[in-house]
Order: structure tokens, then sequence, then C-alpha cells
């Protein structure tokens, strides 16, 4: 393909997404990237896995996307052949399991280069929610094989930079590409100090994520209310009917349409988070709407140094007085919500970041030809965390519109090379 004109092909396996939106934090990440890196002169695909969600029609999708069976997915093969793909220039994963399992099969049979969007440290999200020392080897022992593997590696964070240099992976081969916000669809509707409306965004079946509202529902939110403040909780996002469960001045709104109208109305936005690794995409959001935000060390991972627009405070039984305190002082409420949004304006917006993606691509298809890689050792593939987290939840929807060797494509603007090229 054109160096002028990278081809990328990115795959993405979730039950999170909505007519073209993103519903948690990876997949906003790939769809964004795939969404400003078209924006920015690159042909992009994004190939679905179909979990049975609301996938929509063309008008909800900017870029090519291919509904593909789960049985497809998974199988490069097959998953090349009903593409009908003569070839691309960089297939795009992030699921380290996934990568070990197919990227490099597939990624030969496109004759692309294999990225690897690291956009997490799994090893360190396990050892964050207590898991067994032997999953969290696990983890690591896939990621470590997944750099290996891959001929060029996306990161969001500096520690996940440190991590591609200390796998050996050369630095012009790897690009620092933060979590974004896009300024022009994030509305900055800034803190209603009046209604004194506390909100979380997040899926909820992801266990971080999870014990960040358990501490809002058990620690933060009851000794506000004992202290006779009048404060009302939103927690935006899909999650298990034994977790989202509303009343004492709890909302639990689920799916919403769209992240603006979640985002309307509220004073301070709360990331309570105490597990988890890489960036939050939720904090992004939260600083392009120009909310003010609390959270903790955790929550500012991929921030700026200075994290503007965010009050760091790890100790969540300080959470309440610090609530109190704001809400007590609507002008630094509001100079604190300023602050954020110039962050993403100016820095964090996924136009320069998708833009970004771009001129790496551009300068690796100049750079390094392809080139053979080793026989991959997949064995140590596993299952994605969050596969297993969605099965055990019953949160994984089953494919009605496609079938084994039956793609449907959502959107279809490139030539196809048909069946038996």
């Amino acid at each position: 393909m054109s160096a002028a004109v990278p081809n990328l092909v990115f795959l993405l396996d979730t039950p999170n997404v909505w007519r073209g939106r993103a519903l948690a934090g990876t997949p906003a990440r790939v769809l964004a990237l795939a969404e400003h890196s078209h924006q920015a002169g690159a042909a992009v695909t994004v190939v679905l896995c179909d979990r049975g969600a609301e996938y929509g029609t063309e008008k909800d999708w900017p870029f090519d996307v291919a509904l593909v069976h789960p049985s497809d997915f998974y199988a490069p093969a097959t998953l090349a052949r009903v593409l009908g793909m003569d070839a691309a220039d960089f297939l795009v994963q992030c699921e380290a399991e996934a990568l070990v399992a197919i990227g490099r099969e597939l990624a030969g049979l496109l004759d692309a280069r294999l990225v690897y969007d690291m956009h997490d440290d799994d090893a360190a999200v396990a050892a964050s929610v207590g898991e067994p020392p032997e999953i969290v080897q696990t983890h690591a022992t896939t990621q470590r094989t997944a750099l290996r593997t891959a001929d060029n590696v996306i990161v969001s964070t500096r520690n996940e930079q440190a991590m591609a240099a200390t796998a050996g992976i050369p630095a012009p081969r790897t690009a620092l590409l933060p979590n974004g916000a896009d300024p022009y669809q994030r509305r900055c509707w800034g803190p209603e100090v009046d209604v004194a409306t506390l909100v979380f965004v997040g899926n909820l079946y992801y266990q971080p994520n999870a014990r960040a509202v358990d501490a809002i529902a058990t620690t933060i939110l009851p000794t506000l209310r004992a202290g006779d403040l009048d404060v009302r909780m939103r927690i935006v996002g899909r999650g298990p009917a034994s977790l989202a469960r509303g009343g004492q001045g709890i909302e639990f709104t689920g799916r919403v349409d769209t992240i603006n109208q979640a985002l309307k109305g509220t004073t301070i936005a709360l990331a309570p988070l105490t597990a988890g690794s890489g960036a939050k995409m939720k904090v992004l959001d939260y600083l392009g709407a120009g909310l003010p935000v609390l959270g903790t060390c955790e929550a500012v991972t991929g921030l700026p140094t200075e994290h503007p627009g965010v009050i760091v405070e790890d100790d969540l039984y300080m959470w309440p007085a610090r609530i109190a305190a704001l809400l007590r002082d609507p002008a630094a409420l509001d100079q604190i919500g300023r602050a954020g949004r110039r962050c993403i304006e100016q820095e964090l917006s996924w136009q320069r970041i998708g833009a970004g993606l771009v001129r790496h691509c551009r300068s690796w298809l100049a750079t390094f030809p392809p080139g053979a890689k080793p026989a991959v050792d997949n064995h140590c593939a596993g299952v994605p965390r969050w596969l297993t987290e969605h099965a055990d939840q019953d949160a994984l929807g089953d494919p009605e519109t496609t079938k084994p060797g039956q793609p449907r494509w959502l959107r279809q603007s490139t030539a196809v090379i048909p069946e038996g090229r």
C-alpha cells in the first residue's frame, strides 16, 4: 500500500458498543484511534466480533466496519477470507491474548505489520484486584510475548512505554499515544453548582469499576448524607443487577445514548479507583465536559504530571470532606473544570492523537520493511480477562445477525476481493 495512505485494520471483541459508540474504556480507545486516524488520512477497517449488541447501520459508523461471528474472529484463515482483503499495511490488536493466539498468522495472511496497542498492564490489573500470583504471572508472560511478537507497539502511558523498552522493543518501533477526548464531540457543560449531583461513569462488569461503585455506596455517600449534605449520585454504565440497585440518593442509569447527556446537570465527577492500570477514559470524558474531578492517584495515570482538572486524594475516607468543601466553593469548581477542559483542547484531543498515529504509521512504512518473525509460542495466550468476567456475569450476547462464514458489513466503502481469490 502507499505510504501516503496507510491502511489499518483494527480488531475489536466487545459487547460494549452501541450504534457506533463505545460503552467502556477499551472499545472507546480503539474506536477513537480508528475514527481519528481515518480523519487524518488513513484507510481504516474495524472488525467487530458479533456479541449480539445493537450495532446500528452505515450512518452510525465513520469508517468501514465488518461484523463477524466469534468462530470466525478467532480463526485467522477464515477471518482473512470473509474480510476478502487482499492486503493491509497494519493489523492493530489491543488484547495480548488474542494477539499471541492469532495475530502473527493473520498479519501474514494480510501481508500486514502486526501492531500491539498496549492499553493496559494486564498483570498490574490482576495484582490490584487480588488475583493469585500464578494468574498475575500468566498475564505478565502473555503480555511480554505479545510485545515480542508485534512488529510495532502503541502505548498509552509512560509505564507501558517502559515495559516495551524492557521487553527489548526499539524506541523507533514504539509510539506513545495517550488516551484522549474529542473537544468537538464532548460538550463542555461545566459544573452545575446548584444541583449538588455527583457522577461516576464506567462499565460495572469490570471489577475495578465495581469496587469504585461499592466505595461510593458504602463509604463516601453515607458519610455525606449523615452530615446533612443533600447530594445525589448518578452512576452511568452497564452492570450486573446485583450491583446496579438505586435508592438512598443513588441513580443507576444503565447504558445511555451519549456521554454528553450523562454528564449534563452534574457538579463533580468521581473516580475513586483503587485498582486497575492504564489511562482512564472516564476521567478524560469528565475533563472534556469541563467537570471538576476528584480522583485517586490511579485515576490520573496517563495524564500530564500536573493533572489539571483533577484533585487527587487516595484516602477515600477523606472524600466526603473534600466534596463538601468543593460544593461550598463555586469559584473553585469552575476554575478546576476550566483547567481540565483546556488540557483536553491543547494536549489530549483525539484529533492530535489520531494524527500522531498516522505519522507513526507512515514512518514505520518508510523505515521498517516487513521482516520474518520467529514462530510464536501461543500456548500461554489464555483468555482475555474481560471475556472471562463478562461470561461469568452473563454479560455476553449471542450473535443475531451473523453466522460462521457470513459476515455483516455495517459500512463498506472499499472494494472487496471475492471469496476464492
